[in-house]
């Protein structure tokens, strides 16, 4: 809509509008809604209501900021935060599914169970369940994905080995670009410092002085991959 400025001094004020060009100006003031809404009886602004659907519409500012696009027009809009409800849904979902493999998925224990299998980081309630099935049948996953695993079983017994290893993995941060350690390396140490975390950062210290020559020997395997599954 264009009219003819009634005033025509004083700088621009409300930026919503396009600016005026001499004595025209654009647009529908605040002052002309509410004029109108009170002339025709009504509750409030029409013309605010149309404008908020124009611009959720474009998707874009058209004589605003970005950030009074965003505040006042796209996130108090009810249809644009019913679109956008499964897009934060899976987001926060991605995002805690890349939470959990960052943790220790097993369970901490204080002995072993004779039911159990044996692996170099964790006792293992059960191969035939897990989330790395073998061609073959069985796990395929790497000893070091076994901390990952719900049915990791991590006991005494293991925290020296583990403790040593997380020590070593950490060490590897300096060692190699970091690009490098964060690709290869990033999630089993953030897992073993869960653990360290769960068993008590103490305890963990403790647990590494009492590392034995067996320990050290499959850390060192682990480390170089020479470890199979």
């Amino acid at each position: 809509m264009t009219a003819r400025a009634v005033r025509q001094k004083g700088g621009r004020r409300d930026m919503d509008r396009p600016p005026a060009v001499g004595p025209l100006v654009f647009g529908v003031s605040s002052v002309d809604g509410k004029s109108w809404a009170s002339e025709h009886k009504l509750s409030g602004s029409p013309f605010r209501q149309i404008r908020r659907t124009t611009v959720t519409h474009e998707r874009k500012p058209l004589q605003h900021t970005q950030g009074t696009h965003e505040s006042v027009y796209v996130l108090p809009d009810q249809k644009v935060q019913q679109a956008s409800q499964q897009i934060f849904e899976d987001g926060a979902l991605e995002a805690l599914g890349q939470a959990k493999k960052t943790f220790f998925g097993g369970h901490l224990t204080q002995g072993p169970d004779p039911a159990h299998g044996q692996t170099a980081t964790a006792d293992c309630a059960d191969e035939t369940t897990s989330a790395w099935p073998a061609p073959g049948g069985g796990c395929g996953a790497d000893f070091l994905l076994c901390l990952a695993c719900p049915n990791a079983h991590v006991h005494p017994g293991h925290h020296p080995r583990l403790a040593l290893l997380h020590g070593h993995i950490q060490s590897l941060r300096s060692a190699m670009p970091e690009h490098r350690w964060h690709q290869r390396w990033y999630e089993h140490w953030q897992r073993l410092d869960d653990l360290a975390d769960k068993v008590g950062r103490p305890s963990w210290t403790a647990a590494r002085s009492r590392a034995s020559d067996t320990d050290r020997t499959l850390v060192d395997l682990l480390l170089k991959g020479q470890l199979a599954s």
